[in-house]
């Protein structure tokens, strides 16, 4: 039966082992910093993405003003409408005998 000392001498790292991490070791760096970067737009990409996004922005900004503009007028013109339609109204009572 072994004993302790003899399983602790039996699991130590040798330099075996150690060579063979050090042999994957950068391998396995690189694929994780490739991945990483490949997470994250470019300086390039980000500043298109960045122009795009602020284009974007404008369009909406300027499609909300139209769009409250519209609905400015077609206020108005719901007002005219009921006016128009009272006017009518009093001249065709007026013109009645």
């Amino acid at each position: 039966m072994p004993t302790k000392t003899g399983d602790q001498t039996a699991q130590k790292v040798s330099f075996t082992h150690l060579d063979n991490f050090l042999k994957f070791a950068p391998i396995v760096g690189l694929a994780i910093i490739a991945y990483l970067q490949s997470l994250f737009p470019s300086k390039a990409e980000f500043e298109k993405m960045h122009a795009t996004m602020h284009k974007i922005e404008k369009q909406i900004i300027t499609l909300t003003t139209l769009q409250n503009k519209v609905d400015d007028h077609s206020r108005r013109l719901d007002i005219l409408t009921t006016k128009i339609q009272a006017l009518e109204i009093q001249i065709v009572k007026q013109n009645k005998p």
